[in-house]
């Protein structure tokens, strides 16, 4: 069924960094019947697209870039019940987070609230995260998947660091890599020893399904 909502209001906005708008608009949107998915994916992020082309031309500067972030965060937290309570059963369970020498999380949350609205268990564990620091948590929470976000080229390493953590630890064949981000492509998988690519957070979900099937054979 095609959505009847217009985003255009929101996706300003969002690119304003105005919160207390987008929040506003959010709550409208909801009560319109949309679903926290499809306000995520046609107003969220497409406003942060924008803003993130504007900043790349430099016609938006810092300062813009952490108030639309700010914006796009709380949203994403006025969401978050609205997909949780979308799942019945949980798929798996996920820790997900930026690598090391990686402060940039918009990606990073954007992917998390769509898993969880995927029906995954989601721990986010943050920014610049060691791959000790994922190994630990994956092992505390028995996570099936190890999701790392990774928006700079110089930071690739830090994926197969982690993978081959997993493999010194012995839970290598209990654990899949989800991997994503501005540096990152279908080649990376292989180059770095993961398991599954996702350009977006609808793709990630998708592939998080595919990498939990692996897992049950």
């Amino acid at each position: 069924m095609v959505s009847g909502y217009d985003y255009t209001q929101m996706i300003q906005m969002v690119v304003d960094g105005e919160g207390d708008d987008v929040l506003d608009l959010v709550d409208e949107a909801l009560e319109s019947g949309e679903s926290a998915d499809a306000i995520i994916e046609k107003g969220l992020v497409e406003g942060m697209k924008i803003v993130s082309d504007k900043y790349d031309k430099k016609e938006f500067f810092v300062p813009d870039l952490a108030a639309a972030a700010d914006a796009m965060s709380d949203a994403l937290d006025e969401l978050k019940p609205h997909l949780e309570q979308s799942t019945e059963e949980v798929k798996g369970t996920i820790v997900i987070g930026v690598v090391q020498e990686c402060s940039q999380e918009i990606g990073k949350n954007i992917v998390s609230a769509m898993l969880s609205g995927g029906g995954f268990r989601v721990h986010d564990i943050g920014i610049n995260v060691t791959p000790k620091e994922f190994i630990d948590k994956a092992k505390e929470v028995h996570a099936d998947i190890i999701a790392l976000g990774c928006p700079m080229l110089q930071t690739v390493k830090y994926i197969k660091e982690t993978v081959d953590l997993a493999v010194e630890e012995n839970i290598r064949d209990q654990v899949k890599f989800l991997i994503g981000g501005a540096s990152t492509n279908p080649g990376t998988v292989a180059d770095q020893g993961a398991d599954g690519w996702g350009k977006d957070g609808s793709e990630a979900v998708d592939v998080a399904l595919k990498l939990m099937e692996e897992l049950r054979k």
